[in-house]
């Protein structure tokens, strides 16, 4: 496929490195020189320097012969005027990424049916999503629903004195029902591991695992962790992402109380939330947390526009013995100092959309994608179509990479684990996981 990327911030670079491996001829429009020199060092693709709403710069990139066009700079008219210079050029598929709250509303103006916008990705909306799942599974680093909904990933880290570590994960089935959950991938000392039932687990060990909804408490027990239900949280910041979280919040009945140093924007939100407490004040002002009862919060959410006020913050919360602390980081460098300090998980609302705009390029017998954090393994979901070459035999007999798991199968509404004996058939819900040099031959298994 003839893929243009305009922007190559975090999302269009990791973008255009992803679909560059799997084969795309891809070209991107930056029009800063250093960012533009940057990933052409990095990446054996075509990179101009350019304004990406410009239709010379877009003629020159081949508007008029690609198959799809992305417009992710963090500018939104550049993002929509590029999407609708690609729907003048009768390219198939446009993608346009868009974060203010105005024009994301107005879906339906930007849609297929009126302007010809396939798909608007807002990265603040999908990541407040994206921490909402996170509480609703207290402690966990991953959140993602398969199948119809009734099948889950969830990423959670091995604590001391827990009843696997140590084990075989073969003898800890034997203690458990095998068919709702399984360990699908483990990150260790920044390596990833496909695990066999010869897999012994250690404590610090990050696990993710794929089960029916109902077998959460197990998994909990299994990872020596309590599972505790989140019905208050302390908010630092009122950026985009934290007023659509608390949205969200609000909807699930879940009390918020969100402090915002600025005044004036203090008292607009005020205005837009009417179940959440707002107060103005110092983010990193603790003795103001201790008066909003900061002993009492089930987490701690620090989404403010400073990465390092986050960090900071989400390192007091932990020791005031916070249960969850989850921050915003936007700098990509960032995310591997999220365990040192003691935060249970960061977010980033530019790679929020990545898996969403993957799921879109690869749509078909695909159907969903997860990336897991701090693991090169990939999550794909597929629909068995006719001809497949996996079905009706048994899983011990396909030849498939080591790295290749498959971790859930969907068959007639009901979900399960698979064995080496199932047999996959025809119009099933299959999750795999692959590691980083199987993600190809795992998609040409099920073409």
């Amino acid at each position: 496929m003839r893929i243009i990327i305009v922007g190559a911030g975090a999302v269009g670079s990791h973008l255009a490195e992803q679909l560059s491996k799997e084969h795309h001829d891809v070209t991107v429009i930056e029009e800063d020189k250093d960012r533009m020199q940057r990933l052409q060092d990095a990446l054996d693709i075509l990179v101009m320097q350019g304004n990406g709403a410009s239709p010379k710069v877009l003629q020159r990139a081949g508007i008029e012969t690609c198959d799809l066009m992305m417009a992710l700079t963090n500018q939104d008219e550049i993002n929509i005027v590029a999407a609708l210079t690609a729907c003048k050029s009768k390219v198939p598929f446009k993608i346009a990424r868009v974060s203010n709250m105005d024009y994301y509303l107005l879906d339906n103006w930007l849609s297929e049916d009126n302007l010809g916008v396939d798909l608007l990705v807002n990265p603040e909306f999908e990541c407040a999503l994206q921490i909402g799942n996170l509480l609703a599974v207290p402690g966990a680093s991953d959140v993602a629903e398969f199948g119809s909904g009734q099948g889950m990933l969830i990423g959670l880290s091995i604590q001391d004195g827990a009843p696997c570590v140590g084990e075989t994960l073969s003898d800890m089935m034997l203690r458990y029902d095998r068919q709702y959950f399984l360990a699908g991938a483990v990150s260790r000392r920044q390596r990833t591991i496909i695990p066999t039932g010869r897999t012994r687990l250690e404590a610090g060990d990050q696990v993710f695992f794929f089960c029916q909804r109902g077998s959460l408490d197990d998994i909990y027990e299994f990872c020596g962790l309590k599972r505790r239900m989140v019905r208050r949280v302390m908010i630092l910041g009122g950026s985009k992402v934290a007023v659509y979280l608390c949205k969200i919040l609000e909807k699930k009945g879940i009390r918020a109380t969100l402090i915002e140093n600025d005044e004036e924007r203090a008292e607009e939100l005020a205005e837009k939330l009417d179940q959440t407490l707002v107060i103005q004040g110092e983010p990193t002002n603790v003795e103001m947390w201790d008066l909003e009862g900061i002993e009492e919060a089930d987490a701690f959410l620090a989404l403010t526009r400073d990465d390092e006020e986050n960090l900071l913050s989400g390192l007091i919360a932990r020791s005031k013995r916070v249960p969850i602390v989850i921050a915003l980081l936007e700098k990509l460098e960032y995310v591997p100092l999220v365990n040192q300090v003691g935060v249970n998980t960061a977010v980033s609302s530019r790679l929020a959309i990545v898996d969403k705009i993957l799921k879109y390029v690869r749509r078909g017998h695909i159907l969903s994608v997860a990336t897991l954090k701090g693991n090169e393994a990939e999550v794909m979901e597929f629909r068995v179509t006719s001809g497949c070459k996996l079905t009706n035999t048994p899983l011990k007999d396909l030849k498939t990479p080591p790295e290749v798991l498959f971790a859930l199968i969907e068959r007639e509404g009901s979900i399960f684990v698979p064995t080496g004996h199932t047999q996959i058939l025809e119009s099933d819900r299959v999750v795999v996981v692959a590691g980083p040099t199987s993600k190809r031959h795992v998609e040409e298994l099920f073409a």
